[in-house]
């Protein structure tokens, strides 16, 4: 692994990972996206990664490379909530593309090489600016969700806009991780220095409960689509969760939801989102929660 550092306070990793797994979005809903029932046959391990975002399938190897910075233009000057990974991707198309395949960013979730779906994009922000944003690219496998492995809802979703997924095939796993790095830390203007990282190796439980990640006690209603995909709705009579697969600032997401709930709701929060908006959380949110208060 490498740090890209500056000042001390933003820095890219990239690491070699193996599969076979499903990586869901933090707030996905399990059993709205993956048959956990399939997975277990196929021993296929469901996981749950940080950021948000919709699942990614990993293979036997997998690049992953994960962004740390103090705020959304820490790298970009002019990036915002609004352009988070619009700006902030482009050292990784730079990068990729310097294999000899042309990368290009349509917006969402996934970064396209010749044109198809490649690498799968998540994010996750915190109260006080910081951003992480992962980058997930199959090498044998492409990032799609094997049809027999997904929930029905699932394959009713177009993830690729019409597209065949790509894997990155032969590659040098090393010598693409340190390209994009640095490509990311020249557009950056930042100097690439190596750094020792902390040895983590935290055992990750794979997910058997379709409900994950919904709180214990609220009932599931009908959610919403969005460009993204859904958003998932949970209800009871003293609380609210909204999930699913928008790329999102996971506090927000809360916040909001509790604002429904005391009735204070703000319309529009200033954190990253992409996928969706926050006018279609709040609605949705609103729409339950009035919906259930109805019914008392």
């Amino acid at each position: 692994m490498l740090a890209l550092t500056e000042g001390g306070e933003a820095a890219i990793t990239a690491s070699l990972v193996e599969g076979p797994a499903v990586v869901l979005g933090a707030l996905q809903r399990a059993g709205r996206v993956v048959d956990l029932a399939a997975c277990a046959t196929a021993g296929t391990p469901v996981l749950r990664r940080c950021t948000t975002g919709t699942a990614g399938y990993i293979g036997q190897h997998a690049l992953v490379w994960t962004l740390a910075l103090p705020h959304v233009a820490a790298l970009a000057p002019d990036a915002t909530a609004r352009t988070l990974l619009n700006r902030n991707v482009r050292g990784f198309l730079q990068g990729l593309s310097r294999g000899g395949a042309p990368a290009h960013y349509f917006g969402r979730e996934w970064i396209a090489i010749q044109h198809r779906p490649a690498a799968l994009l998540g994010f996750e922000a915190l109260p006080d600016g910081r951003v992480v944003i992962e980058v997930f690219a199959g090498l044998d496998a492409t990032i799609a969700l094997p049809s027999a492995l997904r929930a029905e809802e699932e394959r009713a979703i177009d993830r690729h806009r019409g597209k065949e997924p790509l894997a990155l095939g032969e590659v040098d796993p090393a010598a693409l991780a340190l390209r994009v790095i640095e490509a990311v830390a020249a557009r950056a203007g930042a100097r690439r220095d190596p750094a020792a990282l902390p040895d983590d190796r935290r055992i990750v439980a794979p997910i058997s409960d379709p409900r994950d990640p919904v709180p214990a006690g609220l009932e599931l209603v009908a959610g919403r689509r969005v460009p993204v995909g859904w958003i998932d709705v949970a209800v009871a009579a003293d609380g609210l969760w909204l999930g699913g697969d928008a790329l999102v600032a996971s506090f927000a997401v809360r916040a909001l939801t509790g604002s429904v709930v005391r009735g204070d709701e703000r319309a529009v929060l200033e954190a990253p989102i992409d996928g969706a908006s926050w006018g279609d959380f709040a609605e949705v949110g609103h729409a339950a929660w009035a919906a259930r208060a109805s019914a008392r």
